[in-house]
């Protein structure tokens, strides 16, 4: 990962563990927040998020970071190829309730992004039979 929103390219090494909350540091898409599933090569224009307090549910804190992305975006600095600076994502606000009401949190957005995720899928699926039945029509 570096500062796009999809690999940059692929390594059979890695510096980051799976289960890792990443930001796009610099370019276009400086802000970006990701939950990388996979071990990870993190490049100079991404930031991870490591060793995070016990008290602080991963999920929910990306969760809390996604839901806030547009705000972590406005923090970008300069015009030809824009970038977040590191003290200034260090500085950004987050609201820490119980660790129980986090986890309730996190696994109810996790659900709806997952029934989302599925609905793609399934509308990706019938766009493409639509296409192949307006094809069969047309021979």
């Amino acid at each position: 990962m570096n500062g796009g929103t999809e690999p940059s390219g692929y390594y059979d090494n890695y510096n980051v563990e799976a289960s890792t909350i990443s930001i796009s540091e610099g370019g276009n898409s400086c802000g970006y927040v990701q939950f990388n599933t996979s071990p990870f090569w993190s490049g100079g224009h991404c930031y991870s998020i490591q060793n995070i307090a016990d008290k602080v549910d991963n999920m929910y804190l990306y969760h809390y970071l996604k839901s806030n992305e547009d705000a972590i975006m406005k923090l970008r600095i300069g015009s030809g190829l824009p970038n977040i600076q590191k003290k200034d994502l260090a500085m950004f606000k987050i609201i820490v309730p119980k660790i129980e009401w986090q986890i309730k949190i996190s696994t109810f957005l996790s659900s709806l992004e997952r029934k989302a995720e599925i609905e793609e899928r399934i509308q990706n699926v019938m766009q493409k039979q639509k296409l192949y039945l307006l094809q069969q029509m047309f021979i």
